[in-house]
């Protein structure tokens, strides 16, 4: 559902740009202000994906709308409006990450394009979000289980990705993001609480660089060694425990198998990967297949009943798994060991 707001102390100006905006068919949401106060508590409420400003106007103008929704660290684009007299407030406006200023009277000529760009940099926006997450979820997930290996894989990785941006005051924010969040996210599990104060307190007036988050990282590495006494969460034996006893139960799955661990599905498909050199379904795979054969070499088993007992819910799917993995059909496979 994509939003627009737009703010005009003039209400015939934000009538016409709310028939013009509708003209361009890709709002599902339109909302008119006539003030900056009454816009901005609708943007904190509900964050717009663009908000159209307009400078001059009573109780907060667009200056201090503009300077809000950036201290409010929002992903929603501002577009200033205005008239030529205006140009010196639209300048500092600018500094408030104002990334479009048009002047009035505004056609479709002028507005469309720049709507197309900002709905292209918040979906860029959006996307770099995901992936920042999905991020962050790997290396709590890494640090949990002191991976140092892979852990320094993430670091590095974020280094190119995610916190290669322009400013320094730009890293410091991001990086106090991710510490709080990565911090948050640590210490649900319990256990053993992780201390992310003095980070964030010390830099409070300074800039925290991204060398400054990888030190931190490593030190609650060391801080979760000393307090498990320098022992590893053995993941892989874990899960291979787990698979083993639930190897023949139909529903066992890489999902199930990773929550049981506490971890996501992209974390343990990664890690199970990189320990075993075959995936998830390779293994239970291969296990299936195993057992599939020694109960083939036992004359009395009816094939019907084998099918069930290693795991599948039909002849068919296994006997297609079983050729694929052995280059024989289960009765061909039989005949080649002298049993009819």
């Amino acid at each position: 559902m994509t939003r627009i707001c737009i703010v005009d102390d003039e209400p015939i100006i934000g009538v016409g740009l709310k028939t013009l905006i509708g003209e361009y068919q890709r709002f599902s949401e339109i909302d008119t202000f006539t003030d900056g106060a009454s816009a901005l508590s609708h943007i904190m409420a509900s964050p717009p994906d663009i908000v159209m400003t307009d400078i001059r106007m009573p109780r907060m103008d667009g200056l201090e709308l503009c300077r809000n929704i950036q201290q409010l660290k929002l992903s929603t684009k501002v577009v200033v409006l205005s008239g030529y007299g205006d140009f010196v407030y639209a300048q500092k406006c600018m500094s408030y990450g104002v990334q479009e200023y048009l002047l009035k009277p505004i056609t479709e000529i002028e507005l469309f394009p720049v709507l197309d760009k900002m709905l292209a940099m918040q979906e860029a926006t959006l996307i770099s979000y995901t992936h920042f997450e999905q991020w962050i979820d790997q290396l709590e997930e890494a640090v949990w289980l002191m991976d140092r290996d892979h852990v320094e894989e993430l670091l590095e990785e974020g280094k190119r990705k995610l916190f290669d941006v322009k400013t320094e005051h730009q890293q410091h924010l991001l990086v106090s993001d991710a510490v709080r969040l990565l911090h948050k996210k640590l210490n649900v599990r319990g256990a053993y609480r992780i201390e992310a104060k003095p980070l964030l307190e010390e830099n409070a007036l300074n800039i925290i660089t991204y060398d400054c988050f990888q030190i931190e990282i490593r030190s609650w590495i060391g801080r979760l060694s000393e307090y498990r006494n320098h022992e590893r969460i053995d993941v892989l034996e874990a899960a291979v425990q787990y698979i083993d006893k639930h190897l023949f139960d139909e529903e066992l799955s890489l999902d199930k198998v990773a929550g049981k661990l506490g971890l996501t599905p992209t974390y343990f498909s990664h890690y199970f990967k990189k320990h075993t050199n075959e995936t998830f379904v390779q293994h239970r795979m291969r296990k299936r297949i195993d057992k599939a054969k020694q109960l083939l070499a036992v004359p009395h088993f009816k094939i019907i009943d084998i099918v069930a007992e290693v795991g599948y819910e039909s002849y068919p799917h296994f006997s297609r798994v079983f050729k694929k993995a052995t280059g024989y059909s289960p009765t061909e496979y039989r005949g080649l060991l002298g049993i009819k």
